[in-house]
């Protein structure tokens, strides 16, 4: 009589193995497009962030001070900001790809979160000055 099921443990391995030590990044994995698709948000930013520093540079020092330049400056600001932050969130992520540094991806994702969280507040100060600058404008229009 043959068994079928070998009781011994000899095919386990004795050597002691970390979690994640397994885990191999493989950097020709990346795929083109996210590499496309990271360039050009790149590009978008930094002409956006072009864009703003210059408007910002006009409000402050060639414009006359008034309700509504500071409405439009407090605008551009929070805009920065978050061009700012979107640029330094698809940086981190071109540097990880492109130069295998996948050993601060756990830095990367802590850095991730907070930079959403940013997004959202600068994305809500927009929102509301968008808001109080059409309100101001439809009660000086009545």
């Amino acid at each position: 009589e043959t068994t079928t099921a070998d009781l011994s443990l000899s095919y386990t391995a004795s050597d002691y193995v970390s979690f994640g030590e397994g885990i191999k990044y493989n950097c020709s994995r990346v795929s083109g497009e996210l590499m496309i698709f990271v360039d050009v948000y790149v590009g978008i930013s930094l002409c956006g962030l072009v864009g703003n520093g210059v408007i910002m540079w006009f409000l402050v020092f060639h414009m006359k001070q008034n309700p509504f330049t500071i409405y439009i400056l407090n605008l551009t600001a929070a805009d920065f900001s978050l061009l700012l932050l979107f640029f330094l969130l698809l940086l981190g992520v071109y540097c990880l790809t492109a130069f295998c540094l996948y050993i601060f991806l756990p830095f990367y994702q802590g850095f991730a979160f907070v930079v959403e969280f940013l997004c959202h507040f600068f994305e809500l100060i927009r929102l509301g000055l968008l808001t109080a600058i059409s309100v101001e404008h439809c009660i000086s229009v009545l």
